[in-house]
């Protein structure tokens, strides 16, 4: 199994790429919205960990051009609690 892990914060980034190794997941790091497709495209993951908050794309394109050709699992990591927020991820 392959996870995709997309966040700005290294030190975060790295802790989730640790705990994903240890249950056996080959991990690939990207650390903004446009490398994050390009990983998405070249390394076809099973799982990808998403950031909102992101540097040249946010997380919420990047999960729109994702969502628009596969279905592959997103799970959303954010500091943004917004009610709006969460209803534009859940789309």
């Amino acid at each position: 199994m392959k996870a995709l892990i997309v966040d700005d914060d290294l030190a975060l980034a790295d802790v989730l790429a640790f705990t994903l190794r240890r249950v056996g997941f080959q991990v690939v790091l990207a650390h903004d919205g446009m490398t994050a497709l390009e990983r998405w495209e070249a390394d076809d993951p099973d799982l990808i960990v998403l950031d909102l908050n992101l540097p040249r794309l946010d997380g919420i394109s990047v999960c729109r051009r994702i969502r628009a050709v596969a279905d592959t699992p997103i799970i959303i990591l954010s500091v943004r609690g917004d009610e709006d927020d969460i209803v534009q991820g859940l789309e």
